[in-house]
């Protein structure tokens, strides 16, 4: 081998360098994109004697378990992150002034007290007429804003199945090009970043284990072993009309828990169980408050010396009892504060509508329809034996712990993510300190490959000289 040809092997291989390192630096910002090398072999020629040096590959720096270890964190954060949001917009709304059945009921009975003082003054009657419309108008503006929030949720989970469905459809479609151009070889290095980068995304949505193959497809799967990807073949998730998860595969339709971690885990858990929960509570604090004040004025006679009617309407069920809430009686001469039909300063009945304040919860379970009492039962056994006001400082006080707890689990899980990203990141991403330090040893490879071709050409031109 000439030393002209070694200098030529030298100049190609130290240009193949800067060439992996320039697509390197030009991809530092590109998502989920992982570092080349070059890898350099040294040519024997005859008699085992130096030929040069060869390029015997371009190896993508790429590393399974530490993408399956962000992956894994991804998912924890998913689902911290999108019921922390949730939880702090609902928490906001149970403390707010204008909402709170806490800061109603303080009113409510201020207004009650105040009364008890003149029972027959009109303008103390009056207030307590506008304090129950607001009570009305709180529960009913707390489940407007709670079915807002559901309709927020599951616009948010369309949207999210929606990415799903294409990250997995993608996915299916990388699998058959990487299986085409050869799982290991160079070609396929941008296939294989697309395909990290396409699980990355679903690993944020939901808990996902990639298992990779020899012919360098990768299967896709649930936590709990159900295949969302494998092979050519991708699975589609949907809603059903009752907002159950289903998974598609083929002609099989598989029902899908709530425990499915990620953005689509989170959001369904939070709808179904947290957003559920907290509006058969309210359900049942606005019917039993409804109830007990009505069954108490009733037994009372108003200024005109007539008996009491139900002040609250829309409570015949407990189900939808916040929605359906609504004042029936808005003139302040028919509230039955007077145990006498002919004493209309006395307030004996008014003092017992006083003491609802703090009488405990006891929704009587045999008045319940079948379906009422499955649905709400849970709720009723939570409420029942506590009065109104401290079932709501409760439960926002519970609320608030959550909430509290979710924010320090979504900050812990992105602090795993970073460092799951960063123990990647210093395997496979791009270190532009690193790329320039190369990019002057293969400027320097290729200047010194170049001097040795120019002192051969000197050389032969000496020899030749010798023969003139």
């Amino acid at each position: 081998m000439s030393l002209i040809n070694i200098g030529l092997s030298g100049m190609n291989a130290a240009n193949a360098g800067l060439s992996v390192t320039a697509h390197n630096v030009s991809n530092v910002m590109t998502p989920g994109y992982s570092r080349q090398r070059v890898g350099f072999g040294s040519v024997t020629g005859a008699n085992n004697s130096g030929a040069g040096v060869g390029v015997s590959n371009v190896e993508r720096m790429a590393d399974n378990y530490l993408n399956q270890q962000i992956y894994r964190q991804r998912g924890s954060w998913g689902y911290n992150s999108i019921s922390s949001q949730y939880m702090q917009k609902t928490e906001t709304v149970l403390n707010n002034k204008s909402t709170s059945i806490s800061t109603g009921l303080d009113r409510f009975y201020a207004g009650l007290n105040e009364a008890s003082a003149k029972p027959q003054d009109i303008a103390y009657r009056q207030t307590i007429v506008s304090e129950s419309k607001s009570m009305v108008q709180r529960f009913n503006n707390l489940s407007t804003q709670l079915d807002s929030q559901e309709r927020q949720v599951n616009g948010q989970l369309d949207a999210s199945i929606t990415d799903a469905n294409t990250l997995m459809a993608s996915i299916a479609s990388l699998n058959s090009s990487i299986r085409d151009v050869g799982g290991n070889s160079e070609a396929a290095s941008s296939l294989l970043d697309a395909r990290d980068e396409a699980i990355r995304q679903l690993s944020s949505m939901m808990d996902v284990n990639p298992t990779y193959h020899d012919d360098g497809t990768v299967t896709v799967t649930m936590a709990k072993g159900q295949t969302l990807v494998s092979g050519t073949t991708a699975s589609q998730l949907s809603q059903d009309h009752n907002g159950e998860l289903v998974l598609k595969r083929g002609d099989t339709n598989l029902a899908l828990d709530d425990n499915l971690g990620g953005t689509i885990g989170g959001l369904v858990d939070y709808r179904d169980n947290e957003l559920t929960g907290l509006r058969r509570e309210l359900d049942v604090m606005a019917y039993s408050f409804a109830t007990e004040f009505n069954e108490k004025h009733q037994q009372g006679f108003d200024l005109n010396g007539e008996a009491g009617k139900a002040v609250f309407g829309g409570v015949d069920s407990v189900e939808g009892a916040a929605a359906k809430l609504t004042l029936l009686v808005d003139d302040p001469k028919q509230l039955a504060f007077s145990s006498a039909a002919d004493e209309p300063g006395n307030s004996d009945n008014l003092k017992g509508l006083i003491e609802l304040k703090n009488a405990p919860v006891d929704v009587d379970k045999s008045k319940l329809s079948p379906e009422a009492l499955k649905n709400y039962e849970l709720a009723i056994d939570k409420l029942n034996g506590k009065s109104i006001y401290s079932n709501y400082t409760g439960l926002t006080g519970d609320w608030a712990i959550r909430t509290a707890q979710l924010e320090a689990d979504t900050k812990a899980s992105a602090a795993l993510v970073d460092q799951a990203q960063g123990e990647r990141d210093s395997k496979s991403g791009v270190n532009l300190d690193e790329e320039a330090a190369s990019i002057m040893t293969y400027t320097q490879m290729y200047q010194a490959n170049a001097q040795v071709i120019s002192t051969a050409q000197q050389l032969f031109d000496v020899t030749l000289s010798m023969f003139r």
